[in-house]
């Protein structure tokens, strides 16, 4: 009975430890240049500790990791020794049969293997981090300073086990780090989420990290306005008429196109036309203002976009598919939006909630109320305590956050959705092909 107390003892010890040093690199891990900064205005002399790890990482983690594996072998070892024996005290008796013997082993292995496993993962490895990122600043602190002398003992084996692995990296050119590595965008989100239970990180905070860290994968394509809500006119049009629509169209920036959308020919700055009534009262010469345009292709990274327009000082970009063709529109504004969310423009008192189409189909914000809808259109959507707007409704209705482009349809209702950032359902077209569809 000695024996099993002494391991469980010696388990119940290397679990804990190995848990400690999971949370205690977590911890460690969260103090970078910007925090020990800090801690040095503060005069907390704990930051030369930290700085001591931070300047020459490679030691003090490759200590840790070796901790962590020589108390995960004996957790092991020991948890196997003191499981088997618990499940299956009669194992090693002699008087049991061969095959009978060797089938309760395997049945204790198993059971074995599977009770270890789990209680490793949660007590040396769940439980640990959680703790790990709560209390980062208690546990890095008391991690740090025990951290630095026991380092000592194990520079010579890091060090030969870091030679060893580097032989044996020579075929791939890589070598051996001990040091953290840099966390994956997966990683990163399970960060910001603890931080957000905690209260250490608002929702809206949350909501800019995750779409900064989506915005790479973006492409053209995911993000313009697509050619069927472009806002353009035809060069074709007499001056008069190019003037009137620019005002109408209420846009700073406006692709010209001639016969076809397909065929852009530039941009149109409205405060060039300003400038030339102001000047010379006159619109004679609206044409010679065009700008040339800015293509790009639909799968074009809006990363790469973003910086080219900085560089060359655009503000919008014609998005082209592989035949030339104009598949859409995007502007510096569409960009920032999918990093910070919907950018309000107040220059604009009041914005409207709809607006008809010239072909008599009408323009829909997806926040729009079901009540006023209703009343606007004398429809009779259901209202419900799950939704209180168009989008909502629209989400209900078919239980999925539609795609560009893609239409749901309600008593011969049809609503398109237009306008997308990231999951939230922003403009829609609403139509009817079956009956009248308009404004009471």
């Amino acid at each position: 009975m000695s024996l099993y107390i002494v391991e469980l003892v010696v388990f119940i010890i290397s679990v804990f430890f190995a848990g400690l040093i999971t949370a205690g690199e977590i911890a460690l891990s969260s103090f970078g240049e910007n925090k020990i900064d800090e801690l040095k205005e503060r005069g907390d002399n704990i930051w030369q500790k930290f700085q001591i790890v931070h300047k020459n990482p490679e030691p003090y983690y490759g200590t840790i990791h070796l901790l962590y594996l020589i108390f995960i072998i004996s957790s092991v070892v020991f948890g196997f020794l003191l499981s088997a024996k618990l499940i299956n005290p009669d194992i090693t008796e002699p008087t049991v049969g061969f095959y009978d013997n060797s089938f309760r082993l395997i049945i204790s292995f198993v059971l074995t293997i599977v009770t270890i496993a789990s209680l490793l993962t949660i007590f040396s490895y769940l439980i640990p981090k959680a703790l790990g990122f709560k209390y980062s600043n208690f546990l890095g602190r008391i991690f740090v300073v025990t951290l630095i002398p026991v380092s000592k003992l194990f520079i010579v084996p890091a060090r030969l086990l870091n030679k060893i692995s580097d032989i044996i990296l020579l075929p791939f050119k890589e070598r051996t780090n001990f040091a953290q590595t840099k966390p994956s965008e997966d990683e990163i989100l399970d960060i910001i989420a603890d931080g957000v239970k905690s209260g250490a990180i608002d929702e809206k905070e949350e909501e800019i990290i995750q779409n900064i860290i989506e915005f790479n994968d973006l492409k053209a394509g995911e993000v313009m306005v697509p050619r069927t809500e472009m806002i353009s006119i035809d060069i074709n049009e007499s001056d008069e008429t190019l003037l009137k629509g620019i005002i109408l169209k209420g846009h700073t920036l406006i692709p010209v196109y001639e016969d076809s959308i397909d065929n852009i020919v530039g941009i149109l700055h409205s405060k060039d036309v300003i400038k030339l009534l102001i000047e010379s009262g006159s619109i004679s010469s609206i044409k010679n203002l065009i700008r040339p345009a800015y293509f790009i292709p639909e799968t074009k990274l809006i990363s790469e976009i973003l910086t080219e327009m900085q560089q060359r000082g655009e503000r919008l970009a014609i998005v082209s598919d592989e035949y030339g063709g104009t598949e859409g529109v995007i502007t510096i504004e569409d960009i920032l939006e999918e990093i910070v969310g919907e950018i309000k423009n107040d220059s604009i008192t009041e914005q409207k909630e709809y607006y008809k189409f010239p072909d008599n189909k009408y323009f829909v914000l997806g926040s729009m109320q079901i009540t006023d809808f209703n009343e606007v259109f004398n429809l009779s959507l259901p209202e419900s305590d799950e939704y209180n707007t168009i989008a909502g409704f629209i989400a209900e209705q078919s239980g999925k956050i539609l795609s560009l482009n893609e239409t749901v349809e309600y008593e011969n209702v049809k609503f398109e959705l237009i306008k997308k950032i990231r999951q939230k359902m922003v403009q829609f077209k609403i139509y009817s092909e079956v009956k009248e569809f308009k404004e009471k």
